[in-house]
């Protein structure tokens, strides 16, 4: 049976948050894989950084691993890259793990676009995730907010250290 429910082009409302950094240490957050490594995924995951090349046509796979123990990958390519203003990605492969019961995986490639605008309180990073079902769109938007606060405590860490 079809589920007409089904919508492949669903996108979550794009995320704003301000973080106390200039543009380019928040940019350089999201393509140095050990910063990446330090905030990247939903709270109590951990992440490992197998391959970034972020360059237009460079790859990313990251094993990202749940609190129970268990991993998966996510992968993608870079569409573009112009430091420290836009970063865009597809994601190609999908990290399914802990999904909520009757959550439908996004098996899809999916298209993720972060801008960084420098302000008077540091940079406002804005995200927008498309191409997402309605299902993961719900948990994208949670765990993208997750990552993003996690990424602010990171960099006022490092500044404060």
């Amino acid at each position: 049976m079809i589920d007409f429910t089904y919508q492949k082009d669903v996108r979550i409302e794009p995320i704003s948050y301000t973080v106390r950094a200039m543009p380019e240490t928040v940019f350089d957050t999201w393509i140095i894989p050990n910063m990446v490594e330090k905030w990247w995924g939903p709270d109590d995951f951990t992440t490992r950084v197998l391959n970034l090349t972020a360059k237009v046509g460079g790859c990313f796979a990251f094993e990202m691993t749940a609190p129970n123990g268990s991993s998966c990958i996510m992968s993608g390519v870079y569409r573009s890259v112009d430091r420290p203003k836009r970063l865009v990605f597809e994601v190609h492969e999908h990290c399914n793990l802990n999904l909520p019961n009757n959550t439908e995986p996004q098996e899809n490639a999916s298209l993720v676009e972060v801008a960084f605008r420098g302000s008077e309180l540091g940079t406002i990073v804005t995200l927008t995730h498309t191409l997402l079902n309605t299902d993961y769109a719900k948990l994208a938007k949670v765990s993208w907010t997750q990552s993003i606060r996690q990424m602010e405590a990171v960099l006022t860490e490092s500044f404060t250290s």
